[in-house]
Order: C-alpha cells, then sequence, then structure tokens
C-alpha cells in the first residue's frame, strides 16, 4: 500500500488538551504530525504551524476553558483547521498593532498565512476560530 500523491478525503483527527502554556507546542506539533502523515506538503505544515500557534496562544490566554480542542479536517485539496474553546462570549482581538507590538498580532498573522479563516459562536458555550489553505501533496508546495 503506497501514500498517495495527494492528501486523503474526507478524513478528520481530533486532539483535546488542557488550556496550558504547552498546549500551544502539544498542537502545533500535533497539526504539523497530522498533515505530514497525510502527505501534505511542507509549505502547508508550516502555514499551519504558524496558525495554530497563534490561535491556540489566544484561546489559552484569553477565553478561561479548561480544555482546547483542535481538529484537522482533510476536505478534497483543502485542509481545514479548528481550534474550540469554552468562551464564546469572549472575542479575538483584530486591531490593527505597531511594527513594535509584541502582543495582539495573532489574527491578523492568520489573516495574511491562510487562504480564509473565521471566528464563530457555536451555541452558548462554544467558540471555534478555524482557518484553512489549499492542500498541496509533499514535493509540490
Amino acid at each position: 500500500m503506497g501514500i498517495s500523491a495527494v492528501p486523503a478525503e474526507g478524513l478528520t483527527y481530533r486532539m483535546v488538551a488542557p488550556s496550558r502554556a504547552e498546549a500551544v507546542k502539544v498542537a502545533r506539533d500535533w497539526v504539523v504530525a497530522v498533515l505530514r502523515s497525510a502527505g501534505c506538503g511542507a509549505e502547508v505544515g508550516e502555514r499551519a504551524r504558524l496558525c495554530v500557534s497563534e490561535v491556540v496562544t489566544n484561546a489559552h490566554r484569553h477565553a478561561d476553558s479548561p480544555e482546547i480542542a483542535v481538529e484537522v479536517a482533510l476536505l478534497g485539496g483543502r485542509v481545514a483547521v479548528y481550534v474550540y474553546d469554552c468562551a464564546p462570549e469572549r472575542w479575538p482581538e483584530q486591531g490593527t498593532r505597531g511594527v513594535m507590538a509584541t502582543h495582539g498580532r495573532g489574527l491578523a498573522l492568520v489573516a495574511a498565512t491562510a487562504d480564509d479563516w473565521a471566528a464563530v459562536a457555536q451555541g452558548d458555550c462554544v467558540k471555534v476560530v478555524w482557518f484553512g489553505f489549499a492542500a498541496t501533496a509533499e514535493g509540490t508546495g
């Protein structure tokens, strides 16, 4: 059984971690491992690494949620990553920051790095921030 030239379609992977500082590294390494195993190109993995770092950091710092869940969905030529927390009333800041700012630019980085993204409340107790990319096969992007 050989490795496919393009990521498998219709698969979703999910991890849940306690909302702790080390969850950021765990989540980004896990997402990159899933994408690499699925045959996605290194460029997609690096873009996802940056976005996961920013979104999971926001969830940890600002959501006051005991857990953070991360999903990776392979959707026929696309990759979508979803980060869930338990604070739908706390929306991420989307302001403009100065060049020397040391915080508050995470979602601007996500917007500049991902092909698309959004933050959406799901009912009364969950918020999801998602972002997506075109999935390129290893060696093509």
